[in-house]
């Protein structure tokens, strides 16, 4: 047989690099892999506990500064119902439902079509204040005089009562009473500005130093010669328009200054008005139409209302009181025509008509009191010393408290509306 020659399948390998082939990783590394796996699942869900218990702590925290309590209730009410019954105020006198009189006035003017030319003759007109400094009322008789520095007259139409001085707080405050007021005749020379005004007739008296006055507003409005002239209709219908407007104007003014416990009733208020001399207008075609008003508004202190209509309605427990809701919704009304005169008296009569609701009012600050540190089963027997409350709930923060503080900034009471 031939020699077999030799092939590279003939040469051996060497046993360093079969060991290579063969390697496997050691058992030793596999083991130490699994531990580690094993060690980061543990720390993970230690981590995530941790993180648990925080959040546990900070929600019992911030539970914890909304520390409080809440009271709310419902307070006691009664429907109450008038028919055109009939009440009496004045404006001074314990025990009596006591008014006081705001007065107001404006003016306003308004544009009509003119139609040919007259001869007038009209008087300056304007309003003053009557100042009494004695304590006694002053009484003057209607066409009583008021001079100027420069001797102009000018006179009040209707007989005056000008109240006498009060005492408030250590201070007098003198009587005094608006008035409208003419010159005695006519002419623009009685169109003036503000001054003052002395009482001739008073001369030689102790009432001339005493009783005095002082514009409010300009004179104005006098004339002689022609002017234009607006028909009749066209007249009418500026006044109604110009009437309306300073009515409306004059409430609302009114209701503006008025404090916000009382109350102005405009079914109780008066409101006169007085033509005012026509002036002439930007437009040659046109000319001015004027009115004056003035308001005389009756004004109560809401409570002192509240109780004396309620008082033959409803039986009310010693020291307790109520409020009539919606009083404006109730219809009120003079007795016996009471004009504007009549309010300088010291007494009114009005009538009331309507359906309401009284609310009886909760000593909120007893209540408070009485709530510090009590529990919550405590509430109910708390509740039978305020026969005003008809119903309550309470809220006591947090949830996991049954007390009320003991601070009583954080005892909160919520009236709520009544049904």
């Amino acid at each position: 047989m031939p020699e077999r020659k030799r092939s590279i399948r003939d040469i051996p390998i060497p046993e360093g690099r079969r060991r290579a082939e063969r390697y496997e990783m050691p058992p030793a590394s596999k083991e130490n892999h699994s531990f580690n796996s094993a060690g980061t699942d543990g720390g993970s869900r230690r981590k995530w506990i941790a993180i648990g218990i925080a959040l546990l702590i900070l929600m019992f925290t911030a539970l914890s500064l909304f520390d409080g309590a809440t009271l709310a209730y419902v307070p006691k009410s009664q429907a109450v119902s008038f028919d055109d019954d009939s009440y009496t105020a004045r404006k001074a006198g314990e025990g009596n439902l006591l008014f006081s009189v705001i007065k107001l006035s404006g003016e306003k003017g308004l544009e009509a079509p003119a139609s040919g030319e007259k001869g007038v003759e009209r008087k300056a007109s304007g309003t003053i204040i009557v100042y009494n400094t004695n304590t006694i009322e002053q009484r003057l008789r209607a066409t009583t005089r008021f001079e100027t520095p420069d001797g102009k007259i000018y006179q009040a139409p209707d007989a005056i009562t000008i109240p006498g001085k009060k005492v408030a707080g250590g201070k007098e405050n003198p009587g005094t009473l608006e008035v409208v007021v003419y010159a005695e005749r006519s002419g623009k020379e009685f169109n003036i500005g503000l001054t003052d005004f002395t009482l001739p007739g008073l001369k030689g008296t102790s009432l001339f130093s005493s009783v005095y006055a002082r514009s409010k507003t300009d004179m104005s409005g006098g004339s002689t010669g022609g002017e234009r002239m607006v028909k009749d209709e066209d007249e009418a219908r500026a006044k109604t328009q110009l009437e309306a407007a300073l009515k409306e104007e004059l409430i609302s003014e009114a209701r503006a200054q008025v404090p916000e416990d009382f109350i102005l009733l405009p079914s109780l208020s008066l409101v006169t008005f007085e033509n005012l001399s026509q002036t002439d207008s930007t437009n040659e075609n046109n000319v001015m139409i004027n009115v004056r008003a003035g308001l005389s508004g009756v004004m109560f202190k809401r409570s002192d209302l509240s109780n004396h209509l309620i008082r033959d309605k409803a039986i009310l427990a010693s020291g307790e009181l109520v409020d009539i809701m919606e009083l404006n919704a109730l219809d009120f009304a003079f007795v016996n025509n009471t004009s504007a005169g009549s309010l300088s008296s010291d007494r009114i009569e009005f009538s009331v008509k309507g359906e309401a609701i009284a609310v009886w009012r909760v000593d909120e600050v007893a209540l408070k009191a009485d709530l510090i540190g009590k529990h919550k089963r405590d509430i109910p027997a708390i509740l039978n010393n305020y026969p005003t409350i008809a119903k309550a709930t309470a809220t006591i923060r947090p949830f996991w408290r049954s007390s009320f503080s003991e601070d009583s900034a954080e005892i909160f009471l919520k009236k709520l509306p009544v049904k």
